[in-house]
C-alpha cells in the first residue's frame, strides 16, 4: 500500500510539524521553557498579577494546541471544543469534590472524560464535512452547556444536584501530588508548565508519525487517502478524540487554578476565541496557536478597562489577517528565512490585500 508521504509528496506533509521546528526551533521550545520557569518566582514575588496571568496563558495556549491538532493537520473545523473543555473541567471538579485531589488520578481522568465526549461528538459529525461539520460541533458543543446549565444530569438521576446549574460547582481545591500542596500559584504554575510542555511534546511526536501524516492526507484530499485503503471515518474520529483529550486537560488544570466549574466553560464563544487564537497564531504549526492564546488573553485582560476593548482586538485581528495571513508563527518563520526583506513583504501584503478588495 503506498503510503501518505509517497502519494502527496515530502514537502506536502512536511510543511507542518517537522519544518517549523528544526533544530533551531526546538532548541527555542526549551529556551521559552526555561525562561518562563525563571521568570515564575520574579512574578510571584514581585507582582503575582503576572503569575496568575500566565497560569491562563498556558492553558488556553494548551487548549489551543488541541484544536491545532485536529483543525491544522486534519483540516476539521470544530466549534465544539468549549464542551470537551468544560466536560474536562466538570470531570476535575467532581473527582477533586467527592473523591481525591491527587493530580494523577484527577488529570488523567478529565484526559478520558475529554476524549470520550470528544469522541460522542466526532463519530456522529465526521459524515460531514466543511461548514457542516463546524455546526455539527456547534450544535453538539450547545447541547452539552443547555445539559450543565439546566442541570439535566441531576433530573435523570434523580439526584439533588450534579451540575449545579447556572451556579455550577465552587469551592474546588487545587491538586496535591507526593505531599506536594498546588496551592500557592507558583507551585500551581510549575504543574501547568510540565503538563502543557508534554501535552506540546506528545501532539507534535503524534503530529509527525504516520498516523499524523494520515490526517495530513485528509486534509489535503480526503478522497485520494480512502482510495488508498484507509478508513478515513475512523482517522477523523480517532484524531478528534486525541484532541478532545488534550482539551479536556485544559479544563482540568483551569477549574481547580478558578476553584469554579461553571456552564460558562462549555459555551460556544469559548470555541470562538479558539478559533480567532488559531489564525492569529498561524494554523498547523502547533506552536504559533499556542503563541495566538497567550497573545488573546493578554489583551483582553489588559484591554478589559476600556469600554470597547472588543473593538481593539478586532483591530488587531484585522491587522494580523492583512500583513501576516499565516499568522503570528508565518511571520516569525518570514522574518527568520529572510531578514532583509522584512519591508518588501509588508508591502507586497498590502499590495495584495488591496487587490483582493477592488475584486
Amino acid at each position: 500500500m503506498k503510503s501518505v508521504v509517497e502519494l502527496f509528496g515530502r514537502s506536502q506533509s512536511s510543511q507542518t510539524g517537522d519544518q517549523l521546528l528544526s533544530s533551531r526551533g526546538r532548541l527555542a521550545v526549551l529556551v521559552a521553557v526555561g525562561a518562563l520557569a525563571l521568570f515564575a518566582p520574579i512574578a510571584d514575588a514581585y507582582e503575582p498579577f503576572w503569575l496568575n496571568m500566565l497560569v491562563r496563558m498556558m492553558i488556553f495556549a494548551l487548549l489551543a494546541l488541541s484544536l491545532d491538532f485536529v483543525f491544522g493537520y486534519a483540516g476539521l473545523l470544530s466549534f465544539g471544543h468549549a464542551a470537551m473543555f468544560g466536560a474536562g473541567g466538570y470531570a476535575a471538579a467532581m473527582l477533586i469534590s467527592e473523591v481525591t485531589a491527587n493530580a494523577l488520578v484527577v488529570l488523567p481522568a478529565a484526559m478520558v472524560v475529554g476524549a470520550v465526549v470528544a469522541g460522542i461528538i466526532g463519530w456522529f459529525s465526521v459524515r460531514a464535512r466543511g461548514i457542516y461539520f463546524a455546526m455539527l460541533t456547534l450544535a453538539f458543543a450547545q447541547l452539552f452547556y443547555v445539559m450543565a446549565f439546566t442541570d439535566l444530569p441531576a433530573t435523570i438521576l434523580g439526584v439533588e444536584s450534579f451540575t449545579g446549574g447556572d451556579n455550577g460547582l465552587y469551592g474546588i481545591q487545587r491538586y496535591a501530588l507526593f505531599g506536594v500542596d498546588f496551592t500557592p500559584t507558583l507551585v500551581y504554575f510549575y504543574l501547568t508548565l510540565a503538563a502543557v510542555a508534554l501535552s506540546f511534546v506528545a501532539l507534535l511526536r503524534l503530529s509527525n508519525s504516520p498516523f499524523g501524516r494520515v490526517l495530513q492526507g485528509i486534509r489535503e484530499n480526503e478522497e485520494r487517502v480512502q482510495f488508498l485503503g484507509y478508513d478515513v471515518r475512523r482517522y477523523k474520529v480517532l484524531g478528534f478524540a486525541l484532541s478532545g483529550a488534550f482539551a479536556g486537560l485544559a479544563g482540568g488544570l483551569y477549574v481547580p487554578f478558578q476553584s469554579v466549574s461553571h456552564p460558562g466553560l462549555l459555551h460556544w464563544m469559548i470555541s470562538g476565541e479558539l478559533v480567532v487564537m488559531l489564525l492569529l497564531g498561524g494554523l498547523g504549526t502547533l506552536w504559533g496557536p499556542m503563541l495566538g492564546a497567550a497573545l488573546v488573553v493578554f489583551l483582553e485582560e489588559q484591554l478589559a478597562g476600556f469600554a470597547s476593548w472588543e473593538i481593539v482586538l478586532g483591530g488587531i485581528f484585522v491587522v494580523v489577517v492583512i500583513f501576516a495571513p499565516r499568522g503570528l508563527a508565518g511571520a516569525i518563520i518570514s522574518v527568520r528565512d529572510d531578514p532583509t526583506n522584512v519591508a518588501t513583504n509588508a508591502k507586497r501584503a498590502i499590495r495584495n490585500y488591496i487587490d483582493k478588495v477592488r475584486r
